[in-house]
């Protein structure tokens, strides 16, 4: 349900044209003037001023408010200014292709829109920047690995979490870096040569070389199942294997585990790139009837691919979360509670990491409650010392004409506070006032 205040008697966007590009006459901006004109008309209204503004003054009006605005109150009404399908494609090609690749904002919006809405996205992605949207997302998402280390991917997975995995699969085992590596590495890669490694000169040649790899972003591949394939379950094996591993190259534990979490973070940025393309492109039921007997199968299906063995089988959380609707993704969490006794939550939580585990919880949380889970969303982001803006601002412009009405709703009820009076506290200005124009009243 739909925030927006708009006029009870239409103004007409003749008269909206007049008086935006009044505000913008003279030295400097009345932006208190554009914040009331724009912050108080819908999508149809907005694209409407936007040709009349074109037709009267022969300029954009987009690059108008670009030239005459400053800060975040010229993100916010920038955003505001699109269509839905143009806004999600701006905010797309923006966490993709800038200088700080963002992976979460891309997920969330992929993730939470409706298969008609993905459709329309990418129907206007590629009209707009001319690239598909699936490119943007297999490039940007799995290129250079520097780029994507050092732009905020929340990949990293920490020796503590490795620990506690790691004890969790035999709590006997003392070499925990011996088994990271094993869980990590490819055979292939791990038995590269079958040459003796020689004098100590000819190993620390080894040892500079893979260092050198290292600083270049030349890993070994990520292995995903394969080791089970070979060794079983047992890992005794993937010790061994590591131990040779470890000898040919001349490293310590430290370095053992600095090429695991480097393999574990590409390895989540590879999932989530393969969970998003998949959401994309593959068809998926937008209705809400549910067939009981496909719900318990993937629910089955989900615990064979994650709590009942050691390591995780992706594809089969990214063929289910990918292919089904909301509603039925909404019964397997039931469903696999009931049979299980553990939530598909903590489930997804245990088996996966990184940018893979947050798109999973995403996709189910929006299935369950988008209100709860966008309610969330803003609250961390006001969340402490500072204002994430980037996600304050997507999310209010973004769902004020969907569902900004229920997401308040649960943000009273978790918060025992508004929403109205959390963003006021938190913005300043003509921003505030615009972010506060479109929330609307407090209840």
């Amino acid at each position: 349900m739909s925030t927006l205040s708009v006029p009870p008697v239409p103004i007409s966007p003749r008269d909206d044209a007049i008086q935006l590009y009044r505000a913008f006459k003279g030295l400097g901006c009345d932006t208190a003037a554009v914040v009331n004109i724009l912050a108080h008309r819908d999508a149809a209204q907005r694209a409407i001023l936007q040709q009349e503004y074109r037709t009267m003054y022969s300029d954009d009006l987009l690059k108008r408010l670009s030239s005459e605005l400053s800060g975040n109150v010229k993100k916010a009404v920038l955003l505001w200014m699109y269509d839905p399908a143009g806004r999600d494609a701006t905010i797309l090609r923006q966490a993709l292709s800038g200088d700080i690749i963002d992976l979460q904002a891309a997920t969330e919006v992929v993730c939470s829109r409706t298969p008609s809405q993905i459709q329309q996205l990418k129907q206007v992605y590629h009209a707009k920047f001319g690239v598909y949207l699936e490119h943007d997302i297999e490039y940007q998402a799995s290129g250079d690995h520097k780029k994507v280390v050092t732009t905020g991917i929340r990949a990293m997975v920490t020796y503590k979490e490795l620990e506690e995995r790691l004890i969790a699969v035999d709590g006997s085992i003392k070499h925990l870096a011996t088994l990271i590596v094993a869980l990590t590495v490819k055979v292939d890669t791990m038995m590269s040569s079958s040459e003796p490694k020689g004098d100590d000169h000819q190993g620390e040649a080894s040892h500079a070389n893979l260092r050198s790899n290292s600083n270049h972003g030349v890993h070994p591949k990520p292995v995903g199942v394969d080791l089970p394939r070979f060794y079983g379950e047992d890992p005794t094996g993937w010790i061994l294997l590591a131990e040779q591993f470890k000898n040919y190259h001349h490293l310590d534990d430290e370095q053992m585990i600095e090429i695991a979490v480097i393999h574990l973070q590409k390895d989540a940025v590879l999932w989530n790139q393969w969970l998003l393309l998949a959401c994309v492109t593959k068809p998926r039921y937008e209705g809400l009837e549910v067939d009981r007997m496909m719900v318990e199968k993937d629910a089955k299906a989900l615990y064979k691919a994650g709590e009942k063995k050691l390591g995780t089988d992706e594809k089969t959380f990214i063929n289910i979360f990918s292919e089904r609707s909301r509603a039925h993704l909404s019964a397997v969490t039931s469903v696999y509670h009931s049979m299980y006794g553990n939530s598909l939550k903590k489930a997804i939580k245990s088996e996966t990491s990184g940018n893979f585990e947050f798109a999973l919880l995403k996709i189910l949380r929006c299935a369950e409650n988008p209100g709860k889970y966008f309610a969330k969303e803003l609250h961390k982001a006001m969340k402490g010392l500072g204002t994430n803006d980037t996600t304050l601002i997507r999310i209010i412009v973004t769902r004020v004409e969907i569902d900004m009405q229920y997401i308040k709703a649960e943000y009273q009820k978790k918060h025992r506070k508004s929403l109205v009076d959390a963003v006021h506290s938190e913005t300043s200005s003509h921003y505030r006032t615009f972010l506060l124009s479109l929330l609307g009243p407090k209840h």
